[in-house]
Protein backbone atom coordinates (compact mmCIF):
# COMPACT_ATOMS: atom_id res chain seq x y z
CA UNK A 1 0.00 0.00 0.00
CA UNK A 2 1.71 3.30 -0.90
CA UNK A 3 -0.19 7.12 0.10
CA UNK A 4 0.89 10.10 -0.68
CA UNK A 5 0.73 13.18 1.61
CA UNK A 6 0.56 16.91 -0.01
CA UNK A 7 0.78 19.49 2.75
CA UNK A 8 3.37 22.96 2.76
CA UNK A 9 4.28 22.03 6.12
CA UNK A 10 5.83 18.86 6.98
CA UNK A 11 6.39 19.09 10.64
CA UNK A 12 2.17 19.41 10.55
CA UNK A 13 1.93 15.97 8.93
CA UNK A 14 5.05 14.02 9.80
CA UNK A 15 3.74 12.28 13.03
CA UNK A 16 0.46 11.39 11.22
CA UNK A 17 2.51 9.96 8.39
CA UNK A 18 4.77 8.64 10.81
CA UNK A 19 1.89 6.89 12.39
CA UNK A 20 0.08 5.71 8.90
CA UNK A 21 3.23 3.84 7.70
CA UNK A 22 3.49 2.17 11.18
CA UNK A 23 -0.36 1.33 11.84
CA UNK A 24 -0.80 0.19 8.18
CA UNK A 25 2.60 -1.45 6.81
CA UNK A 26 2.29 1.14 4.10
CA UNK A 27 4.81 2.71 1.99
CA UNK A 28 4.65 7.10 2.85
CA UNK A 29 5.49 10.22 1.16
CA UNK A 30 5.19 13.76 2.19
CA UNK A 31 6.16 16.46 -0.45
CA UNK A 32 5.32 20.17 0.03
CA UNK A 33 4.48 20.86 -3.43
CA UNK A 34 2.08 20.43 -6.59
CA UNK A 35 4.96 20.66 -8.31
CA UNK A 36 6.74 17.40 -6.59
CA UNK A 37 3.66 15.90 -6.15
CA UNK A 38 2.77 15.77 -10.13
CA UNK A 39 6.19 14.19 -10.67
CA UNK A 40 5.73 11.29 -8.18
CA UNK A 41 2.32 10.66 -8.86
CA UNK A 42 4.01 9.73 -12.83
CA UNK A 43 6.66 7.74 -11.25
CA UNK A 44 4.66 5.27 -8.61
CA UNK A 45 0.89 4.19 -7.61
CA UNK A 46 -0.49 5.57 -4.94
CA UNK A 47 -3.64 3.74 -2.87
CA UNK A 48 -4.42 6.79 -1.55
CA UNK A 49 -3.33 11.00 -1.78
CA UNK A 50 -3.86 12.93 1.27
CA UNK A 51 -3.88 16.72 0.25
CA UNK A 52 -4.25 20.20 1.59
CA UNK A 53 -6.03 22.71 -1.04
CA UNK A 54 -4.02 25.78 -0.02
CA UNK A 55 -0.47 24.21 -0.60
CA UNK A 56 1.96 25.99 -3.71
CA UNK A 57 2.00 24.82 -6.90
CA UNK A 58 5.59 24.45 -7.03
CA UNK A 59 8.62 26.73 -9.06
CA UNK A 60 7.33 24.99 -13.15
CA UNK A 61 3.49 24.23 -12.75
CA UNK A 62 1.74 22.45 -15.13
CA UNK A 63 0.69 25.09 -18.34
CA UNK A 64 -2.16 23.59 -19.07
CA UNK A 65 -4.87 23.90 -15.85
CA UNK A 66 -7.91 22.00 -15.32
CA UNK A 67 -11.56 23.13 -14.88
CA UNK A 68 -11.37 23.07 -10.84
CA UNK A 69 -7.95 25.26 -11.39
CA UNK A 70 -9.65 27.14 -14.43
CA UNK A 71 -12.94 28.52 -12.22
CA UNK A 72 -10.52 30.05 -9.27
CA UNK A 73 -7.27 30.89 -11.83
CA UNK A 74 -6.80 34.45 -10.09
CA UNK A 75 -6.37 32.64 -6.75
CA UNK A 76 -3.90 29.79 -8.02
CA UNK A 77 -0.65 31.13 -6.27
CA UNK A 78 -3.12 30.03 -2.94
CA UNK A 79 -5.14 27.29 -4.01
CA UNK A 80 -2.19 24.47 -5.64
CA UNK A 81 -4.41 21.89 -4.55
CA UNK A 82 -7.19 22.47 -7.40
CA UNK A 83 -4.44 22.09 -10.10
CA UNK A 84 -3.61 19.00 -8.21
CA UNK A 85 -6.46 17.43 -8.14
CA UNK A 86 -7.47 18.30 -12.26
CA UNK A 87 -3.91 16.25 -12.06
CA UNK A 88 -4.88 13.56 -10.23
CA UNK A 89 -7.94 12.78 -13.07
CA UNK A 90 -5.16 12.30 -15.62
CA UNK A 91 -3.63 9.75 -13.06
CA UNK A 92 -4.23 5.80 -14.21
CA UNK A 93 -5.17 3.79 -11.95
CA UNK A 94 -6.72 6.33 -9.98
CA UNK A 95 -5.94 6.96 -6.51
CA UNK A 96 -8.38 7.65 -3.25
CA UNK A 97 -8.23 11.12 -2.04
CA UNK A 98 -8.85 12.68 1.23
CA UNK A 99 -9.00 16.50 1.35
CA UNK A 100 -6.86 17.77 4.83
CA UNK A 101 -7.59 21.23 4.51
CA UNK A 102 -8.52 24.33 6.61
CA UNK A 103 -11.07 25.26 3.90
CA UNK A 104 -14.22 26.40 4.68
CA UNK A 105 -15.79 28.31 1.82
CA UNK A 106 -18.58 26.16 0.45
CA UNK A 107 -18.28 27.10 -3.27
CA UNK A 108 -14.62 26.14 -3.10
CA UNK A 109 -15.16 22.78 -1.29
CA UNK A 110 -18.07 22.00 -3.75
CA UNK A 111 -15.46 22.03 -6.80
CA UNK A 112 -13.38 19.48 -5.18
CA UNK A 113 -15.87 17.22 -6.42
CA UNK A 114 -16.95 13.44 -6.66
CA UNK A 115 -13.19 12.64 -6.83
CA UNK A 116 -12.94 13.24 -3.27
CA UNK A 117 -13.37 10.69 -0.95
CA UNK A 118 -13.83 13.06 2.38
CA UNK A 119 -12.66 16.31 3.98
CA UNK A 120 -10.70 16.73 6.97
CA UNK A 121 -10.59 19.95 8.83
CA UNK A 122 -7.36 21.14 9.64
CA UNK A 123 -5.64 20.88 11.83
CA UNK A 124 -6.98 17.52 12.36
CA UNK A 125 -5.80 15.18 15.65
CA UNK A 126 -3.56 12.59 14.52
CA UNK A 127 -6.86 10.04 15.40
CA UNK A 128 -9.14 11.62 13.55
CA UNK A 129 -6.80 12.14 10.33
CA UNK A 130 -5.58 8.07 10.66
CA UNK A 131 -9.30 6.98 10.89
CA UNK A 132 -10.17 9.44 7.81
CA UNK A 133 -7.09 7.41 6.32
CA UNK A 134 -8.64 3.97 7.64
CA UNK A 135 -12.51 4.87 6.26
CA UNK A 136 -10.94 6.29 2.22
CA UNK A 137 -8.56 2.85 2.07
CA UNK A 138 -12.43 1.27 3.14
CA UNK A 139 -10.11 -0.35 6.29
CA UNK A 140 -11.22 -1.88 9.45
CA UNK A 141 -11.35 1.54 11.93
CA UNK A 142 -10.51 0.34 15.81
CA UNK A 143 -13.69 0.72 18.17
Amino acid sequence: MRILFIDDDPEHVSLVSRTVEEALGAEVLVVTSVEDAVKVLHEKVFDLVVTDIFIPLGQKPREAIGPRARRYAENLVHLGGLVLLDELDRVSPAPKILAHTACTDFALLEVLGERVTARVPKPAPVDVLLRAVLEALELPVPQ
